[in-house]
């Protein structure tokens, strides 16, 4: 049986004597099964990418919420051509434990610019191997099993790179069931 696909629920080891008066009695059998479990990941990445960085700059706006009425303690949204916003609400409380029905809306706009970044190939390539082998060794639990790291470049192009990573790990995969009659 080496190298078959072995799906699930299959039975790898099982237990039975045949006896001459008794005919054939089921017992209980013991083993451990291994097996080769391919985990793979693939991703494209773009050589010229875009992506939105903070400046800096932030506004605050307040407003009062009371029950389901909210008032406004600004006139407008800041000018920021792209922004972010953060809203966060606080309870007003009298004591520890007892609080108001009235809420402080603290919205936080932070500015955003565009910032254009070019790869070479070599550099998206590595990036998203290094992606690709973190996001794996998080699903990986059996980590010091690792057998071999599979790298495949599948394509290659003037506008992106795509990668797929294969990490082929030994895993037992044996599970113990009880004997039903």
């Amino acid at each position: 049986m080496y190298g078959d696909i072995v799906t699930e629920n299959t039975i790898l080891i099982g237990g039975w004597m045949e006896g001459k008066y008794t005919g054939i009695r089921y017992v209980h059998a013991t083993g451990s099964v291994e097996a080769k479990v391919w985990y793979s990941k693939r991703e494209k990445m773009e050589l010229n990418q875009v992506s939105l960085v903070k400046t800096g700059n932030e506004k605050k706006r307040y407003s009062i919420k009371l029950n389901n009425f909210q008032i406004n303690l600004y006139k407008s949204i800041p000018n920021f051509e792209k922004y972010d916003t953060i809203n966060e609400d606080k309870k007003l409380k009298l004591f520890s434990d007892f609080y108001l029905p009235i809420t402080l809306g603290i919205s936080t706009y932070y500015e955003l610019e565009e910032q254009k970044t070019n790869l070479t190939k070599e550099e998206a390539k590595e990036k998203l191997i290094d992606k690709l082998k973190s996001e794996l060794s998080e699903e990986i639990e059996e980590k010091d099993n690792i057998q071999d790291i599979q790298i495949n470049i599948i394509k290659e192009t003037e506008k992106e790179v795509e990668v797929e990573v294969i990490y082929e790990v030994l895993e037992s995969i044996g599970t113990e069931e009880k004997i039903i009659y």
